[in-house]
Parts: C-alpha cells; structure tokens; sequence
C-alpha cells in the first residue's frame, strides 16, 4: 500500500543507488566520512533532551511506593520488552517510509554488522519534510510515550512502569542519526532546497 519492501542485509552502497546517476548540481550534506561521525554528532545533540528524560524518570521513581523484586514475572517482562524493542525497530522505519510521498518506492534495509536498520528513498522532498520525516519516530515512539508515563507510571505496576519508561529512553537514543540529519539539514540545507538520497549519504539540490 506504501510502497515499502523490506530488503534485508546491507553489504554495499550498490545495492542502494544501482544505475542511478547523481545530478551534478546536487552538494552533498557536510556530515563526515564515516557513518560513525554521523551517530556520534547525533549523540551530542540528543544530550539536551535524554539528560532531562533520565532526570524526569529518577525523579518519579523516587515518589513512587514498592521496589522491584527479580523473580520469574521480572524476567518475564524483560523478555517481553526486548521482543517488543525489536518490532519497535521495524516501526521506526516504517512511520519514515510512510511519510515520504506515496508513489515513491522506499527499500528498509539491515546493516550486518550491527543489527541496525534503515530506510533508503531517493525521492526529493522539501526541507521541512525531510526534518518532520527525520523527527517522527523519536517523538512518537520516545518522547510522547514518556509524556504519558510521567502521567501513569504510578498507577500501573512498578516493574512493568519501569521497564516502559527504559524502552522510551531507547526510542530516543534510536533518533541519534535522525537527530543529525535534521541538525545538518537546518544548518546547510536553503530554504527552498530539495532534499534527497544517494547512497548512504544525503544532498540538496536546487531546481
């Protein structure tokens, strides 16, 4: 219905861009060399939002009555939750690909290395789409899940509270390379840019 094939592992940039040509008017983002440089700039700029959420989640633990007892419920919880923080992976992608243009083909793809997933889509979109898209998932996934648990977390049990409060600081730190591509794009990106794709990498271009 979206236009989303899941690919499988990634081993090479070829699997991505094919026969495609790259316009020779497209700049590409000032992001570094490695993916790595991506994700630790990202890293730095997800410190002002993850300190406050740590801080807001020790915060209410310490108000809140009973502790934890680890027994066969706690390891039950915890198995549930790594099963739910693994389809929650998949989601993260999928709310990308949903709000990239309808006809436009998107491929999610696994780096072998690290277990990490992807999206690829080379259609160019405007500016502010492009952030909205990048932001999504951290916000719908992260924070607007923790939001609602500041708000039920003492109404509902301890254990299961705080180990839903921990899978909305993982959503969060998921959005590190996300976070970078909105910071890059605002910074470099004119107003009345396209942005797009290519590779493992992302251009403006002016049309």
């Amino acid at each position: 219905m979206f236009n989303i094939v899941y690919k499988g592992n990634f081993q090479s940039e070829n699997q991505l861009v094919n026969n495609d040509k790259l316009s020779e008017k497209a700049v590409p983002f000032k992001e570094g060399k490695e993916l790595n440089d991506l994700f630790n700039l990202g890293f730095i700029l997800e410190l002002p939002v993850i300190i406050p959420i740590m801080f807001l989640t020790i915060f209410k633990i310490q108000s809140m009555e009973g502790h934890i007892v680890f027994n066969l419920k706690t390891i039950f919880v915890i198995a549930v939750a790594f099963l739910v923080n693994y389809i929650l992976k998949f989601i993260h992608e999928y709310i990308h690909a949903i709000l990239y243009p309808l006809k436009s083909k998107k491929t999610i793809w696994k780096y072998t290395s690290n277990g990490a997933y992807f999206i690829y889509c080379n259609t160019k979109i405007s500016k502010l789409r492009f952030i909205v898209i990048s932001l999504a998932p951290m916000i719908l996934l992260g924070i607007i899940p923790f939001v609602i648990w500041l708000f039920i977390a003492d109404k509902i049990d301890l254990t299961i509270s705080v180990v839903y409060v921990i899978m909305t600081w993982i959503m969060v730190f998921f959005a590190m390379g996300d976070l970078a591509n909105v910071y890059n794009t605002i910074r470099q990106v004119p107003k009345n840019a396209k942005v797009f794709n290519y590779g493992l990498h992302s251009y403006w271009i002016n049309e």
